[in-house]
C-alpha cells in the first residue's frame, strides 16, 4: 500500500511540474503578459531593469528583443516625422530666414519740393503699391520675415513738432510694406513722434489694421514661424543710459520666444564707424542672450561685428528712403540672418550680405532699392569689409556669405 502511495505521489508532481513547465493556454498567456509588460515599478529604476534582464527566459534583456515582436506584444505605429536613435528623437533641422534692411520712410516732408518728392514718384507709377520693393522681392518674398526701421508716421494729422525735418506718409502707404512682404518694422526712432502723439498713436492703428508687427518705444513684437517664436525690441539709443530696462527687455523676450532681436537707432549721421555707445550696448545685448543686434540712423553704411559668434550690425543705411530725393551716397545693403534650429535649439547663426543702392537710377533717387551688381556690388562690398575691419571683432569675408 506504501508503494502504490508512493507511486501516485510521484505521479502526481511530475504532472505538476509539467504543467508549470508547459501549462495550458491560459498560463501561457499570462506568463507571456508579465514578461513582455511589466509593471511601471519593475522599471522605475535602473536597479529594477537589471532585475528584469535578469529574470528574462534566455537571460536577455529587453533591448536585446528590439525589432523582434513579443508574444501579445502591440505593434505601435511608427511617428511620421521622428526618426528613433537610441533613447533620442532626432528632428529635422528649421532654417529661419530674417532679412534686414535700413531706414524706410513711406512718405515725405511736407516742405519739401513735390517733383521728384516721395508722393510724386508713387502718383507717376499710378499708384502701384507693389513699385518700391521690386528690385528686392527677390529676397523679401522669399524670406521667413523682413524687418525694417519705419522712419515716418502714417497720419493725416496737421499739428506738427517743432523740428527741422517732419515725416508722414498716407495711411494708405502702409500697403506699400504689405505688399514688398516687410512683416515687422521698429518704430523706435527720431520721427515716429514728428506729428506728435496722434501721428504716433495713429501710426500703430494703421500698422495694427495691416498685420505688420512692430516694436519700440515699450513694445516687443512676436512672430511665429516654421514652429519658432522670434522675439523683436526696438531702442532708440543715443546714451547707455537705457542699459537696465535693455537687460529687462531681453530677458523677458528670452523667457517667451526661441529667437531674440535687438533693433537700434544710434549713432552719428554720416559716420561710417560706431562710436563708444553702439559698441557699449550692442556687446551688452549679445551678452543678455540676444541672438542678434541690428542699428540704424546714420544714413551711410557702417561695420558688422561678429562678437561671441554672433553679429551687431551698426548700420544698414538708408533703404526705401522718402527723406532725400538725391541722396550723394546712395550704398546700402540687405543683412539676412540665417538661424538654425533642431529640436528648438539655436545651433547655427550665419549671415549673407545683399549689396544694393537705395534707387535703381543712380542720378535721382527713384525709392526702388535695387541688388547692386559687378563692379557696383564689390564697392559695396569692400565698404563693409574696410569699415569692419576698424572694429574689434570687426567681420572677414569668411564670416558671411556676400550674395553674387
Amino acid at each position: 500500500m506504501k508503494r502504490v502511495l508512493t507511486i501516485v505521489v510521484i505521479f502526481a508532481l511530475i504532472l505538476m511540474l509539467a504543467l508549470i513547465e508547459y501549462g495550458t493556454p491560459s498560463l501561457q498567456q499570462l506568463f507571456a503578459e508579465r514578461s513582455a509588460s511589466p509593471r511601471l515599478s519593475d522599471v522605475s529604476s535602473e536597479e529594477n531593469a537589471d532585475d528584469n534582464a535578469n529574470n528574462s527566459p534566455d537571460g536577455l534583456s529587453p533591448a536585446d528583443y528590439a525589432g523582434t515582436p513579443q508574444p501579445n506584444e502591440e505593434q505601435l505605429p511608427e511617428a511620421p516625422s521622428e526618426k528613433l536613435q537610441g533613447d533620442s528623437i532626432d528632428e529635422e533641422l528649421v532654417e529661419i530666414r530674417i532679412s534686414f534692411a535700413g531706414d524706410c520712410t513711406i512718405g515725405t516732408d511736407e516742405t519739401f519740393t513735390y517733383v521728384n518728392s516721395f508722393p510724386d514718384r508713387y502718383e507717376k507709377v499710378g499708384g502701384d503699391d507693389s513699385y518700391f520693393f521690386k528690385g528686392v522681392e527677390s529676397i523679401f518674398h522669399q524670406d521667413d520675415l523682413t524687418l525694417v526701421n519705419l522712419e515716418t508716421t502714417f497720419t493725416t494729422a496737421k499739428e506738427k513738432a517743432d523740428k527741422r525735418f517732419r515725416f508722414k506718409g498716407d495711411p494708405s502707404y502702409v500697403n506699400i510694406l504689405k505688399e514688398g512682404s516687410v512683416e515687422m518694422v521698429n518704430i523706435s526712432n527720431n520721427h515716429i513722434y514728428d506729428y506728435l502723439e496722434q501721428g504716433f498713436q495713429d501710426t500703430l492703428t494703421t500698422l495694427e489694421k495691416a498685420g505688420i508687427c512692430y516694436s519700440g518705444e515699450g513694445y516687443t513684437a512676436y512672430y511665429e514661424t516654421k514652429g519658432i517664436t522670434i522675439g523683436s525690441i526696438g531702442y532708440y539709443a543715443q546714451s547707455t543710459n537705457i542699459k537696465e530696462s535693455l537687460v529687462k527687455d531681453i530677458a523677458e523676450a528670452r523667457a517667451k520666444a526661441d529667437l531674440v532681436i535687438v533693433s537700434f537707432h544710434w549713432g552719428e549721421e554720416r559716420s561710417h564707424y560706431p562710436n563708444s555707445i553702439q559698441t557699449q550696448l550692442g556687446r551688452l545685448c549679445i551678452d543678455e542672450g540676444a541672438d542678434i543686434v541690428i542699428g540704424h540712423h546714420p544714413h551711410v553704411i557702417q561695420g558688422i561685428d561678429k562678437y561671441k559668434g554672433k553679429y551687431i550690425v551698426y548700420s544698414l543705411a538708408n533703404f526705401c528712403f522718402g527723406g532725400n530725393r538725391n541722396p550723394s551716397d546712395k550704398d546700402t545693403f540687405i543683412f539676412q540672418g540665417i538661424f538654425t534650429f533642431q529640436n528648438g535649439e539655436l545651433i547655427g547663426n550665419d549671415g549673407k550680405v545683399y549689396a544694393a543702392s537705395v534707387s535703381s537710377q543712380s542720378n535721382v533717387n527713384d525709392y526702388q532699392p535695387t541688388l547692386l551688381k559687378g563692379e557696383d556690388r564689390k564697392r559695396v562690398i569692400n565698404r563693409i569689409l574696410e569699415y569692419s575691419t576698424k572694429l574689434k571683432y570687426g567681420i572677414t569675408r569668411e564670416d558671411v556669405e556676400f550674395s553674387e
